[in-house]
Parts: C-alpha cells; structure tokens; sequence
C-alpha cells in the first residue's frame, strides 16, 4: 500500500524547454516537474491554477496573478482576457511524458502546464489511498501488532475507515 503523499508548490512560474521551475516566496527554485515523478502511476487529486499573490486585484491581468506587463506576451492572452484565470481540478492516475491524468473512464486529459509560465500560482497534487487496500491491510494485523497503539490512535484508525466507507 502506498502512503499518503502531497505536493505543495506556490510561487512565481517560468519555463525552459525541458522544465516547469517555480520560485518559491523563500526565494528557492524547484522543478515542477521533479516534485511530481513521486506519484506518477498513483491516483491523485490535482490541481493548477493562478493565485493572485496579494488577492483579487480587479483590473489587473489574470485579477493580479500575471506576470507579464499589462498581459503582453502572456500565454493564456491575459493581455486580451484580463478577467479569466487558469484553474484545473481532477480525480485521476497521473501520467507523464506527456503529463496528464488517465480518469477511471480511460480518458486522458492534459495537465495545462502551459499556462503557468509568468504567473503566480500553485499545484497541488495528494494521493488518494485505496480504502480497500487499507482494510485488507489492517485485516491481516493480531491484535498483539495494535497492542503498542494509544486508545486515541485506534479512534482515530477507525474514524479515517469509517469515513472513507461512506
């Protein structure tokens, strides 16, 4: 069974021509694209979008989450469609080369990674644990394997199954 991972990235988006770099408000750099290899292959819920560093800024291309001066140049044509924003939300298997999300259906819908360069923004990405898999694996502990467990771990054990049976 797989953990439970999650990816974080939010900060100002720029391209080459093998990478997606964010630069995060620390001032670091990392490779969109590297952060995700982890979970290639697992189900995930995913998320892109611009995000306005300093809220809605009404007017401003992209509502304040462009970079690029007055929209020029921007490659989602923020210069000729201030008001919109790039937002991307899926439930699915996430895939690269080329980076997209293979939904239960078997369709393959692409990641718009293209539309991050000269924003601010985030992605987000968490795996989504297999309930089945979890209860198959609790079932095959003794009860000497929970013995070390605090009373509040169980509980909460328990609550997480329950939820997620419903």
């Amino acid at each position: 069974m797989s953990g439970f991972q999650v990816i974080l990235l939010e900060g100002s988006f720029s391209a080459d021509d093998s990478d997606l770099r964010v630069q995060l408000d620390d001032g670091s750099h990392k490779s969109v694209y590297e952060a995700l290899r982890p979970l290639v292959g697992q189900r995930v819920q995913f998320a892109l979008h611009h995000l306005p560093p300093h809220g809605i800024e009404v007017g401003k291309p992209g509502a304040g989450s462009c970079l690029h001066p007055e929209g020029v140049g921007c490659p989602v044509s923020h210069d000729q469609y201030p008001d919109r924003m790039l937002t991307f939300h899926l439930d699915g298997v996430l895939r690269e080369d080329p980076w997209s999300i293979e939904r239960f259906d078997g369709s393959v819908i692409p990641i718009p990674f293209r539309g991050l360069p000269g924003h601010y923004g985030r992605v987000a990405a968490a795996t989504i644990l297999d309930m089945e898999r979890m209860r198959e694996a609790l079932s095959r502990f003794s009860p000497q394997a929970l013995k070390g467990l605090q009373g509040s771990e169980v509980e909460d054990l328990l609550e997480r199954l329950r939820k997620g049976a419903s």
